[in-house]
């Protein structure tokens, strides 16, 4: 692996896993209603002022800059640590797509718990992750795997605060999903 990555435009470059991510999800999307679909881009922690602007910036810039600079870093695909990433990858492009699907089959306004929502609270997240970290690994740049960690940091702080505003919102039921479901896969 490298420290930094070596940009090129090429048409094997980290472009293709977010490309294939993104036309999943608007595809995903394109199912849902007009309701279901404010309901999955409602912002729980814009109710919660607690979040810091700061945090959910420095996390918008990072998945920016982790985009544009995957744009533009050719995929080794010779690279056994490319198989492990295009794994990791594919199972958090599934995970995401799953929970999407169970996401629009659920009563707007009920917390979702079915499907990947059984073994995890926040599959969507924990998908976008792993899709973020595979193509990382896949592309064999350190500094990508660095950019995942922060933003998985941050991810978790702001999952903190939208739990809170789920147990404000859903009251007892949610604090019970809490006790038999955890966070992430398995802690």
């Amino acid at each position: 692996m490298r420290i930094l990555p070596e940009f090129h435009i090429g048409i094997i470059n980290g472009w293709i896993p977010l490309f294939l991510y993104f036309i999943g999800f608007i595809i995903s999307v394109s199912f849902y209603s007009k309701e279901a679909r404010s309901w999955l881009f409602n912002n729980p922690k814009d109710q919660n002022k607690k979040v810091s602007l700061f945090i959910r910036l420095v996390g918008q810039f990072a998945m920016i800059g982790y985009i544009l600079m995957m744009i533009f870093t050719p995929m080794d695909i010779q690279q056994p640590l490319f198989l492990v990433g295009a794994g990791i990858y594919t199972i958090g492009y599934l995970f995401v797509i799953s929970a999407l699907y169970y996401f629009r089959r659920t009563p707007i306004g009920q917390p979702v718990v079915a499907g990947p929502y059984r073994i995890s609270r926040n599959p969507q997240w924990v998908g976008l992750f792993l899709i973020l970290l595979g193509s990382g690994l896949a592309s064999g740049v350190w500094l990508y795997v660095g950019i995942v960690i922060i933003v998985g940091i941050i991810y978790h702080i702001q999952i903190l605060e939208e739990e809170k505003v789920c147990i404000l919102q859903f009251g007892e039921s949610y604090q019970s999903y809490m006790k038999r479901i955890p966070r992430y896969l398995l802690f």
